[in-house]
């Protein structure tokens, strides 16, 4: 397991994400008031004891659940509030991804107009400066600049990887894509790799939890790694709300443990899949999750 991964324990994380909670935010200490939870102390094995926390509503105010002022934070995109230590593990896992993508420090990475500013183009962006790789912020319509600026590169969404197909212009000097559009549909992204003739790699984020790169794809498909460093994963039956087996398919439930300005522990997701038995030939520390549906 790699250094990133043992530099901080997923138990000490979260010991200090608890007491943060049970300090400053009120959500999390009246639903265990509710459940009747003392949860002082409890140790990460023991998670499952605490109360299940909506998955968030898109219209949710971002600033219901702040446990500090806003003078704090520093970035609010949408829905979601950033601190500092919690951009920087984003960027930081991000950088994480494009490597494992074969990105490096002399490539040229060209993100879609406007993905930059907000959201998962952000995320990309921040991983990208992390590794000191040249960004382009240039155009709506990337096939018409990608071998201008000789980008290696693109991070786009679904709708302009569609505007590429229907250009009918060729891939350029790019050899990787990334799509930044959640709920990608294999069909979908098949059509684009086939017509690009270059793969295109999907991320995963949720709004109120982290815009972007909660999850990314593996470079070997079949499903996507997940930071345990970061968060930390259950699966449960979504009608029970009960722990799953090993091996069986559920909902998965994240507790983001560096996340402060708005903590979210055992929030659900609604994304169903299972966890991979054996660890991933592409190498990687973090366990591998497959979608499925229910």
């Amino acid at each position: 397991m790699s250094e990133e991964v043992k530099k901080d324990s997923p138990e000490e994380l979260w010991q200090d994400c608890l007491l943060w909670a049970r300090e400053k935010d009120n959500d999390f200490k009246e639903r265990c008031r509710v459940a009747g939870v003392n949860s002082e102390k409890l140790p990460l094995k023991e998670l499952a004891a605490l109360p299940l926390q909506p998955k968030p509503e898109p219209s949710a105010s971002p600033f219901a659940r702040l446990t500090l002022p806003l003078s704090g934070v520093a970035r609010l995109m949408n829905s979601t509030p950033y601190l500092v230590e919690e951009v920087d593990d984003w960027a930081q896992k991000s950088a994480f991804w494009l490597r494992s993508c074969g990105m490096t420090l002399a490539s040229i990475l060209l993100i879609a107009d406007g993905l930059d500013g907000e959201g998962p183009g952000w995320g990309v962006l921040e991983g990208a400066k992390t590794m000191q790789t040249t960004v382009v912020s240039l155009s709506a319509r990337p096939w018409e600049t990608v071998s201008e600026c000789g980008a290696s590169a693109c991070a786009l969404t679904a709708e302009l990887l569609d505007g590429w197909v229907k250009s009918g212009e060729g891939p350029g000097t790019c050899r990787t894509f990334f799509c930044l559009t959640a709920g990608v549909s294999e069909e979908q992204r098949q059509a684009w790799q086939k017509y690009l003739g270059y793969p295109v790699y999907l991320q995963w984020g949720l709004p109120g939890l982290q815009a972007s790169l909660v999850a990314w794809e593996c470079p070997q498909g079949g499903g996507f790694h997940l930071p345990i460093d970061s968060f930390w994963p259950e699966l449960i039956d979504p009608q029970t709300q009960e722990l799953t087996v090993p091996g069986v398919a559920g909902e998965l439930v994240l507790t983001a443990l560096r996340r402060r300005s708005s903590p979210a522990i055992r929030m659900r997701t609604g994304w169903a899949g299972r966890f991979a038995e054996k660890s991933c030939r592409c190498g990687s520390p973090y366990p591998k999750f497959i979608p499925e549906e229910f």
